[in-house]
């Protein structure tokens, strides 16, 4: 290896505090060259860094934290000790503008506060105020990531004076997932680039988060690969997203929690009996937080569903859930029982469990969502015979579910004290239900006028939500509606473009209402466009579709 000389030009001799990191930590004479004879002596040539002006290596960056690691290990084991003259503050890497502990312990000046690149390769936590903020910035919208946890409780919990992998707080894995979405959605570029960092630690934390003692490993696991599938599917990347899906869909048939209150089957031994009906409303919507990820994105994304919805809704027979306050008001009967849940609901068989909570609403629609977009794929030109009929009585039942679920939905105004989480809930349930009839319909709708209009009209409704519904509480949205909004967009477009073709000339006044209406709900649907790279990537082709058509936005 060639050898390159850092030795003053002016005395020949290498500037003091120049010697290599390894001579440093050594104390090794150091001769200034790169790599140096010590380090060329020891075979590390590799190993030989040096600290230019205005920047620090990973070598020492690494051997920083060891020298912390040591230190803060060895107070543990002697807190009466005094601290040595060498002890090294516990630094937390954050930009200053976001705040900094303040170490109890004094250190040298000449040691350098650590950068964000640091970030988590210590036990620390951020310091308490930026846990505050990343916790409460993640909560404000957490029910469109599938959050299924007691916010009040989780926040509490969380807040705790309790180191991190404590028992009483949130477990290791759920906490640094939570850190991640806190700081996406926080919108400062500060925390925002710590995103990697924060990334790597959720993935690693999550993928032992059933090893260790933690009382709630089971729950807190499944709810960190809910997190962190939407956490990709947002930021674009479908297989990643799928596979944190996967492993939800497992834990949570594992767990059997599509058998809670079962009528059919005794009840699951996985986990322990919950400490209360809050607990128990969790577990209730921890399975259909895994029904709505797994139906909305399998439909989104062109995917296969993880779990077998069509071949297996006889086997769920978990209620639907309630909105949390219920839980806590006494509202699920102890002795009540429940059975087919999913089966009798997309057959349209009556039940006492009407399911009317916006969650419930929200996984409806998933699943009726889910299943137009499994029977229009299994259309088939020139289907005749047996197929044909099975394929009409299958339409015309599952069109007559649509409609009547649709029609029993709850207005998103007109929901009795409602939070901002409900309202968001309620808007994306109504989106998705319109959503699924214009996928049904699309079958026939070159064809057949009546289904033409219907398609045409349940677009309307999906735009018409959006640019009705005040944006205050929609900085951000469940990334599963740049799908839906595109799929609505899209009969738009085509309807304009067949009435154009139609009538040549200037557009008339059905196509200019179209137009218009087009026009303002693309511009409510573009102040998304930038909350999340999967919605941008949704929302740029609407957008191109109207210059193409030249529909001024």
């Amino acid at each position: 290896m060639a050898s390159t000389s850092r030795k003053s030009l002016d005395s020949g001799k290498l500037p003091r505090g120049q010697a290599c990191f390894n001579c440093k930590r050594r104390k090794r004479k150091c001769d200034g060259n790169l790599p140096c004879s010590q380090c060329s002596h020891l075979n590390i040539e590799d190993d030989c860094e040096y600290a230019d002006t205005g920047k620090r290596s990973l070598t020492h960056i690494l051997q920083e934290d060891i020298d912390r690691l040591e230190n803060r290990i060895h107070h543990l084991e002697h807190p009466h000790e005094p601290a040595g003259e060498h002890s090294f503050p516990l630094h937390q890497p954050y930009h200053a503008s976001i705040g900094r502990s303040k170490s109890t312990t004094p250190g040298p000046s000449h040691h350098h506060s650590a950068t964000p690149t640091q970030l988590w390769m210590t036990p620390s936590e951020p310091p308490r105020d930026l846990i505050v903020q990343l916790i409460d910035g993640f909560l404000a919208y957490s029910s469109e990531f599938g959050f299924f946890l007691d916010c009040t409780r989780f926040r509490q919990s969380a807040l705790l004076p309790f180191p991190i992998g404590h028992q009483s707080r949130p477990s290791p894995a759920l906490l640094s997932v939570v850190y991640l979405w806190g700081l996406r959605l926080s919108g400062q570029p500060d925390l925002m680039t710590q995103e990697p960092t924060f990334l790597a630690r959720a993935l690693d934390l999550s993928s032992k988060g059933l090893s260790g003692n933690h009382p709630h490993k089971v729950m807190h696991t499944l709810q960190a690969e809910v997190l962190l599938s939407y956490f990709f599917f947002s930021s674009g990347r479908a297989l990643e997203g799928k596979y944190h899906a996967s492993a939800a869909i497992s834990l949570s048939l594992s767990s059997s929690l599509h058998l809670i209150r079962s009528e059919n089957h005794p009840p699951p031994g996985v986990l322990p009996p919950p400490a209360d009906a809050v607990e128990e409303g969790e577990r209730i919507h921890a399975w259909w937080a895994v029904i709505i990820l797994d139906s909305a994105f399998a439909v989104g994304l062109r995917e296969t569903p993880g779990f077998a919805h069509r071949e297996s809704l006889s086997v769920v027979d978990t209620p639907w859930p309630l909105e949390f306050e219920g839980y806590a008001e006494g509202l699920l009967a102890p002795n009540a029982r429940y059975s087919q849940t999913i089966h009798n609901f997309v057959n349209g068989v009556p039940t006492f469990d009407a399911g009317m909570s916006t969650v419930a609403m929200l996984a409806k629609a998933s699943l009726l969502w889910l299943q137009a977009d499994e029977l229009a794929g299994s259309w088939k030109p020139g289907m005749s015979g047996t197929a044909a009929a099975t394929f009409s009585n299958d339409f015309k039942r599952l069109d007559g579910v649509i409609e009547r679920f649709r029609e029993s939905l709850v207005p998103p105004n007109q929901i009795p004290r409602p939070t901002p989480a409900m309202t968001r809930t309620l808007v994306v349930a109504h989106s998705i239900a319109h959503s699924a009839t214009v996928r049904l319909l699309s079958l026939f709708a070159h064809a057949d006028m009546l289904a033409k209009r219907r398609r045409l009209a349940a677009a309307r409704l999906v735009l018409g939500i959006i640019a009705a519904v005040p944006l205050r509480h929609f900085r951000y949205v469940n990334p599963i509606m740049g799908t839906v909004w595109a799929s609505a967009c899209g009969v738009f477009l085509e309807e304009i473009q067949a009435l154009d073709a139609l009538h040549r000339g200037p557009p008339r006044e059905e196509e200019l209402n179209l137009r218009t209406f087009l026009s303002r709900a693309v511009v409510s649907i573009s102040a998304f466009e930038m909350t999340f790279p999967l919605l941008q990537s949704q929302i740029s082709p609407i957008r191109e579709g109207c210059r193409q058509n030249g529909i001024a936005l």
